[in-house]
């Protein structure tokens, strides 16, 4: 999975399950399965044969909380999500896996627009799922998601933050559901913002699943200037010549692009991330070994922050492969 072998071409395609090919099969499989149902999915007979993909996909990974976490959020976006895990639930009631997919596929809808759905219900769902898999962090991640949803205070957030962390220390997405509940426009503000990230940046390993909070971070700055108008959204793109940003790209990238060095399940989605951040920095030479690290692998965010995710990255690609290749052509030989 990773390292992956270098590319120049631009990717063909959004891969939001990156370089995870026992999910990608799964996913296809699913799709397939979900066709043949047609407009009778809600009412299929054989429960297990539908949702076994699934099932079969995270039990496979053991206790690698990493993997599981991001195919739990990958399978809970499909539409079909919800349906999918009423059928297994109803196959499999003390299944702690399918508890969770509901859960996530409700935080997921919710995401979308849709209603919030019951709080009791959903507590209790991921209570439960705590209870049949207490080494597990993934209900607690999905507490912490729904929580953020409603707003919860501090006082409810901390204890289930500390459930996640005494579980699994760098879980990326419980960190990335923390960035945004500590945001400004949250519940949170630039100062606490800037205190949580720094925390996490003092005391995680190198190279963990969480090496991109503080770029995300710094994304999240960029785009608060830009959505500000005037003046300041003018010079938003000085963000990135600011000497603390721009130490974060440069670490990022000396060191991501290295192979083995980011071993996460969301390396890819991390290494897309970056190549963004340099393209908005107009360091389209240093984006181009970034670009050839995600072996054409392309991801929906954040590419999607500024139109047709696809296009926007297959734009970026070409100019950052032109621009070393006129790079390397000045060099002397």
């Amino acid at each position: 999975m990773w390292p992956r072998k270098r590319s120049q071409r631009p990717p063909r395609r959004l891969q939001p399950e990156l370089d995870d090919e026992p999910l990608a099969r799964a996913l296809t499989h699913l799709e397939a399965q979900i066709a043949a149902q047609g407009n009778n999915l809600a009412e299929c007979n054989d429960r297990g044969a539908l949702t076994y993909p699934i099932e079969q996909a995270l039990r496979d990974l053991g206790e690698d909380w990493d993997r599981r976490m991001h195919r739990l959020l990958m399978f809970s976006t499909l539409p079909e999500a919800h349906v999918l895990a009423g059928h297994w639930r109803a196959w499999s009631p003390a299944s702690a896996d399918a508890m969770l997919l509901q859960a996530f596929a409700d935080i997921a809808r919710s995401r979308a627009g849709g209603a919030i759905s019951d709080l009791g219900a959903t507590i209790s769902l991921c209570r439960d799922a705590a209870e049949l898999a207490p080494a597990d962090p993934a209900p607690w991640v999905a507490l912490l998601s729904y929580y953020r949803l409603l707003r919860a205070p501090g006082a409810q957030v901390q204890p289930i933050w500390n459930a996640v962390k005494k579980r699994d220390p760098w879980n990326r997405e419980a960190h990335w559901q923390m960035l945004h509940y500590v945001s400004p426009e949250e519940c949170g503000s630039n100062v606490l913002t800037v205190q949580f990230t720094d925390s996490v940046v003092a005391s995680a390993p190198s190279g963990s699943p969480v090496a991109a909070l503080s770029l995300a971070a710094g994304l999240d700055r960029y785009r608060r200037a830009l959505a500000a108008g005037g003046i300041t959204a003018l010079t938003a793109r000085r963000h990135w010549d600011q000497p603390h940003e721009r130490d974060l790209a440069d670490y990022a990238l000396a060191t991501w692009t290295r192979p083995g060095f980011l071993g996460h399940a969301a390396a890819l989605a991390d290494l897309n991330l970056l190549a963004y951040v340099l393209t908005k920095a107009a360091r389209l030479q240093d984006a181009w070994p970034v670009f050839e690290a995600t072996a054409g692998v392309a991801t929906p965010w954040p590419w999607k922050l500024d139109g047709a995710p696809l296009k926007e990255v297959q734009e970026w690609h070409s100019r950052a492969f032109r621009a070393s290749r006129a790079r390397s052509q000045r060099s002397p030989r």
